[in-house]
């Protein structure tokens, strides 16, 4: 009596305990789930050529602020921003000390003329000028 307790405690045991005798078949592993791939668009204050490569969808170059900025001696560009108006550089300002800015009460919203790529008219924008808060990409002309 004493073996038969012995063996049913056992097994009972074993089997509570998830042992089994036989070999359990591998579990498979889950597939990962299939991620859609985005490509990465450029930080506003960072260099650019197009609206489209801006993660802000905005990018500005010196002729959209002639006169402000002339190309006939500076060639400049940046992802920049939309602004309120001439006299809203406190939105510039909070912008450029978010992106650690070097020079962030440098600050100011300029007009921009038909800065959008796909916008086809003649037109005036106010954008935040990332080039005088030390950002951006600036080539001085000789």
């Amino acid at each position: 009596m004493r073996n038969f307790l012995a063996v049913t405690a056992s097994l009972f045991s074993l089997t509570f305990l998830g042992c089994n005798a036989a070999p359990a078949e591998p579990t498979p592993e889950p597939t990962p789930e299939t991620a859609e791939q985005t490509q990465s668009l450029t930080a506003t204050g960072q260099s650019c050529s197009a609206d489209t490569q801006c993660a802000s969808g905005l990018c500005w170059v010196e002729a959209d602020s002639y006169p402000l900025y002339n190309p006939a001696w500076i060639h400049a560009d940046s992802c920049t921003e939309e602004c309120g108006g001439p006299t809203d550089h406190e939105s510039c300002r909070i912008l450029a000390e978010d992106l650690n800015a070097p020079y962030p009460n440098n600050a100011r919203c300029i007009p921009a003329r038909g800065v959008y790529d796909n916008y086809p008219y003649d037109d005036i924008f106010y954008v935040c000028d990332m080039l005088r808060v030390g950002l951006g990409r600036v080539h001085w002309v000789e």
